[in-house]
């Protein structure tokens, strides 16, 4: 079973910072502009150009929501990993469900990401439980040296460079 020192403990994925959100919608605000500006001086000719371009902003602002990173949190409870996204997705591996973690290196050893595999319990469950990388989490390294210890004996620890 896992140990219990690592009980408890949180690790928090901030999801996009403040400083990315603010420039992404600078920079979407100053494309607008610069269509329409360009819109205005080029008069009824520009219309149609102006609606596509629009569009594309528009899908352009859809697909940066979709895959904008959301906030979430990795808890170690007695029981459980559980994973929880700020959009209402939970992911619990119990820990006698769980396989293996594998964790992948550049080169330089310095860690990309983890990820937490399970024996899935209905059919609907992938053996894949999710994986996270350096860039979504906080602290990554600390992450993963708690998930060592706190790991089962049943469980494997797998470790990858990649990249090479």
């Amino acid at each position: 079973m896992a140990a219990s020192a690592a009980h408890g403990q949180v690790f928090v994925g901030p999801g996009l910072s403040p400083f990315k959100r603010i420039m992404t919608i600078i920079g979407v605000v100053c494309v607008i502009v610069l269509v329409l500006w360009i819109a205005i001086h080029q008069g009824a000719s520009a219309i149609g150009s102006t609606i596509v371009a629009v569009l594309f902003i528009l899908g352009f602002v859809i697909y940066l929501r979709i895959v904008a990173p959301v906030p979430f949190t990795i808890e170690l409870e007695p029981e459980a990993l559980i994973k929880r996204s700020r959009n209402g997705e939970v992911i619990e591996v119990r820990w006698e469900q769980m396989t293996r973690i594998k964790e992948e290196f550049f080169p330089n050893g310095k860690r990309i990401g983890l990820t937490v595999y399970r024996k899935p319990s209905t059919p609907q469950e992938k053996t894949k439980a999710w994986a996270v990388y350096r860039d979504d989490v906080t602290d990554i390294d600390s992450l993963a040296e708690t998930l060592k210890q706190a790991i089962p004996e049943t469980c494997t620890w797998q470790s990858e460079t990649v990249h090479e």
